[in-house]
């Protein structure tokens, strides 16, 4: 009771926020967070860094989702270091994966995937949860409770790629199809409810050449429809139903990718009629199917979210999901495709805010006779 009152106050919490970004992420000043001076050139100004809302919204929905996973293996007291330690690795693994697929695919060696990302986790899940289970075993003298694992790990991998679309739209990637060469029911439906994308330095702009075109929003359909998903899902978790929730998660969302990649526009390897992503999450849907038919029911106790809670509300675990946030903003926001250049001077009423005496007066009064 206590878990779905707080899964509908989240649902309420997403639902403000996402239709204020969904209104303002697509606009031109929301592509940067800061420059950062680096190098000063001949002509006085300086060379800049520039650090982004994409790199931003990727930390923070990284951070969303690994204290998601914290939760829900606290809740079904998997040990603290376990979870930690799963973690570690997959991150490990897929953040390299994000740009080594990227390069391999699409021939970007600048750029991110989370779909080719995803489908390593998605593969390696389980030799991950296998090791841990020894270790468990060898620690602790006690077996890991697998499905109720691959459930969180689904769960949180679901919710972090729906933020993480929060991304995309600031940046103008994953962009859709103009709605004027879309689907019929898309045109009914993103006639009025469309992005439109202003900034030559989005990538809708410079890689498809549709700056100011009304295009299907399918970044934010993806938003909501993943956290949707994942708020589902949280929900079956809680009253117990591990596989259901694994199964929904995993499957949903990875038939969700092979569909609306028909509805973008951006290039996405492979051929246009079919993308390398849409491969790999029909693989990855089908791989989810075949470990929830083979892992057998599990016998693990009914789930606390005050255990979970309590899991996620210590300083070592606070302070290790700042460092993930920030570590995952640097990793994907320092832009490598942007330029920047910084110019310094002093506002007209320096004087005053700095607490100097006033300026002389530039024509000063006749000198009057001193006398002797």
């Amino acid at each position: 009771m206590h878990a779905d009152l707080l899964i509908l106050a989240l649902a309420v919490v997403f639902a403000v926020v996402y239709r204020v970004l969904f209104r303002e992420l697509p606009r031109e000043r929301w592509q940067f967070v800061a420059s950062l001076p680096l190098a000063k050139n001949s002509d006085g100004s300086w060379r800049g860094l520039n650090l982004t809302f994409y790199g931003l919204f990727t930390g923070l929905a990284g951070g969303l989702g690994v204290a998601t996973f914290i939760v829900l293996t606290g809740a079904s007291r998997v040990p603290l270091a376990i979870a930690l330690g799963l973690t570690a690795g997959v991150l490990a693994i897929c953040l390299p994966a994000a740009k080594i697929i990227a390069s391999v695919v699409e021939k970007n060696r600048h750029g991110f995937t989370v779909g080719g990302a995803s489908f390593i986790g998605i593969l390696l899940a389980p030799l991950l949860l296998w090791g841990a289970d020894a270790i468990a075993r060898a620690t602790w003298q006690t077996a890991l409770p697998i499905m109720p694992l691959l459930a969180a790990m689904a769960i949180a991998y679901v919710l972090g790629e729906g933020v993480g679309r929060l991304a995309c739209i600031s940046f103008g990637c994953c962009y859709g199809k103009p709605v004027h060469v879309a689907p019929r029911w898309a045109k009914r439906c993103f006639g009025r409810l469309n992005h439109v994308f202003l900034g030559k330095t989005k990538k809708i702009a410079f890689a498809g050449d549709m700056e100011a075109v009304r295009v299907v929003p399918i970044q934010a359909v993806t938003c909501v429809l993943h956290t949707a998903l994942a708020l589902l899902c949280t929900s079956l978790f809680f009253h117990g139903l591990y596989a259901a929730a694994f199964a929904l998660a995993l499957v949903g969302s990875q038939l969700w990718r092979v569909y609306s990649e028909f509805l973008r526009a951006d290039y996405r390897g492979g051929s246009r009629r079919f993308s390398a992503y849409q491969t790999m999450a029909l693989l990855a849907a089908g791989y989810g199917v075949l470990i929830s038919l083979l892992l057998p029911a599990t016998t693990a106790a009914a789930p606390s979210l005050g255990a979970g809670l309590d899991a996620l509300w210590r300083p070592g675990v606070i302070l290790s999901l700042q460092l993930i946030t920030l570590g995952m903003f640097f990793f994907s926001g320092t832009s490598t495709i942007t330029t920047g250049e910084l110019r310094f001077g002093l506002a007209p009423d320096w004087r005053g805010q700095a607490g100097c005496h006033p300026e002389p007066s530039k024509d000063p009064a006749p000198a009057t006779e001193s006398s002797v």
